[in-house]
């Protein structure tokens, strides 16, 4: 019989004894392929510090996607019998035996044991651990002195008998390699180069958060740089497929991307709905819908109905799905009335910056990671070398860790750190915009958190570039909103206070310290990214603002 811990999110605790069935997602599945019926579980709430129950394991490891509670659709399983399981009152704080666990020794702390998420224990932890939950048990005096017993005959044992040698029999349950990201975003930038496409290492990995983060990217850049290509190969060398769909300016209604009725009432299916029947038929496949050329007709109008569904996605078991795209109608049935948007599709819009198109609405905008392209390094050359086989990604490498904030649950101290900091910032730069009517939302802060989350999961792809994701964060989700006249006194105001905390920390309404800011950069030939600011990009591209609305006495994101 082996004892394991097993740290588990308050929020779920109470669903888990309910249904008497222990689930993790992703980390501590190899450690779940060795538990068996008869082990015993210490559960650990992560988010109290607290021990809070004893279970005996009754079933092998198993899968399955039925939610065991709201949000928590956790896969892999077992079934457990409660032992013990104590009031909140007397649960048992870590500080009584984190010190005491020669697991933490192993492990460097105990916090190293909970990362883990499930950990065998030696007995002798195992006894104290069991000591202690059954002192805070209302128990009699003489099951409590057996308990004691017990352990100081494991701590005599362990101390005496030399390791012993166990072979157990195979068990069905087999836990998959975990999908290594980092390694995956090297091999995916190395096969663009084999293609003879050069974008940096950051820029990769930026898409791919984005995307990860929010189903919805638009890509804008002059024409010719990558945009439409770069989601292809992508999708090509990750096992996926992409669909490119050139957008028509007569494209007024949705009719072109979710289907219209013709006049003999036969129906039409358009191209995002296919993809998502597609989609939904090969839930193991990511798939990619391209709207090449965007902006030639009015986003709002042909989008509205696909951005309105994808703003309802909802978990479920394999991710999240949305409801069906098109309107309820009593006199259409068939295969199309119920296709929703699943979770192995995404949309990515291209926009060319250098042309003339219709203004991306607020609305638009708001639903999307905005990623302007930069303009590349012309002495790069990279020679097409011999095919690269797709490696493929699994579709659940493309599922957000949540679909809002409230759903990040478990989070590391440098993960918990890294949110903290970009509340902060979200916050900061409200108090600038909400007098120019350009608040920030909590939908943008969510989106926010999680790309910065989701980041933190490659730290290589945007650290050999010193490129912090927060600054990328901020100059996707917030500067694309921002325009205005020089006429309009709060704009004004509040694109020279935001470039002033960009730079600086502090922000300043002030005229001239936002020209002296524009002036430096100036300098230092307009560089992508201001250095020696909090956050080089957003103030490089406010920088841009700043000076257009000068000379030009208009300024946006985009000319």
């Amino acid at each position: 019989m082996q004892s394991w811990i097993w740290a588990v999110s308050p929020k779920h605790y109470p669903a888990l004894v309910r249904t008497e069935t222990f689930a993790l997602r992703q980390v501590g599945r190899a450690a779940l392929a060795e538990v068996r019926p008869g082990d015993v579980v210490f559960a650990y709430l992560s988010g109290k510090k607290v021990l809070a129950g004893l279970f005996e394991v009754t079933s092998l490891p198993f899968e399955d996607h039925t939610p065991l509670g709201p949000g928590l659709t956790h896969p892999h399983r077992v079934r457990v019998r409660p032992v013990v399981t104590l009031s909140e009152e007397t649960w048992v704080p870590y500080e009584a035996f984190a010190s005491k666990l020669d697991a933490a020794q192993t492990q460097g702390s105990f916090r190293g044991v909970v990362q883990r998420v499930l950990y065998p224990l030696p007995s002798v932890d195992a006894k104290v651990l069991e000591f202690l939950v059954r002192t805070r048990e209302a128990v009699d005096l003489d099951e409590l002195l057996a308990a004691y017993d017990a352990f100081q005959a494991t701590r005599e044992q362990t101390a005496s008998a030399p390791p012993v040698q166990v072979e157990e029999p195979p068990l069905g349950y087999r836990a998959d390699a975990p999908f290594d990201r980092a390694t995956a975003l090297d091999a995916l930038h190395a096969a663009l180069l084999a293609e003879g496409y050069w974008y940096e290492p950051w820029q990769v990995a930026t898409y791919v958060t984005a995307l990860r983060t929010k189903p919805f990217v638009i890509l804008a850049g002059v024409t010719g740089i990558g945009k439409s290509k770069l989601p292809q190969l992508v999708a090509q060398l990750t096992g996926g497929t992409a669909e490119v769909v050139p957008v028509q300016p007569r494209w007024m209604d949705s009719g072109d991307v979710i289907g219209y009725a013709d006049l003999q009432n036969r129906f039409h299916p358009g191209a995002v709905l296919r993809a998502a029947a597609q989609a939904r038929k090969h839930p193991e496949q990511h798939q990619v819908v391209v709207l090449d050329e965007m902006n030639v007709a009015k986003v709002g109008d042909y989008l509205a109905e696909v951005l309105s569904r994808m703003e309802q996605r909802r978990p479920d078991g394999a991710g999240w799905t949305t409801p069906a795209l098109l309107p309820p109608d009593p006199t259409r049935v068939g295969e199309w009335s119920d296709v929703g948007m699943p979770s192995n599709l995404a949309l990515v819009g291209t926009v060319n910056i250098d042309e003339d198109g219709q203004r991306l609405s607020r609305k638009v905008l708001d639903r999307a990671f905005a990623l302007e392209l930069e303009a590349p390094d012309l002495s790069h050359w990279p020679a097409s070398t011999a095919p690269v086989a797709p490696t493929p990604w699994p579709s659940a490498a493309w599922q957000p860790r949540g679909l809002r904030l409230a759903d990040l649950t478990d989070l590391a101290e440098d993960e918990h750190a890294a949110v903290q900091r970009a509340l902060g910032a979200l916050s900061a730069a409200n108090a600038i915009l909400r007098p120019a009517r350009f608040d920030i939302a909590f939908r943008t802060r969510d989106e926010v958190c999680l790309f910065v989350l989701h980041a933190h999961d490659t730290p290589d792809a945007f650290r050999t570039a010193a490129v912090d994701p927060l600054d990328l964060a901020l100059l996707m989700k917030l500067l694309p909103r921002l325009h205005g006249a020089a006429t309009d006194a709060a704009f004004h105001d509040a694109l020279a206070a935001l470039l002033a905390w960009a730079a600086n920390g502090v922000p300043s309404a002030e005229v001239r310290t936002a020209d002296h800011l524009t002036t430096a950069w100036v300098q230092q030939q307009r560089p992508v990214a201001f250095s020696g600011t909090h956050f080089p990009r957003t103030t490089a591209r406010l920088c841009l603002m700043w000076e257009r609305l000068q000379t030009q006495r208009y300024a946006s994101f985009w000319r």
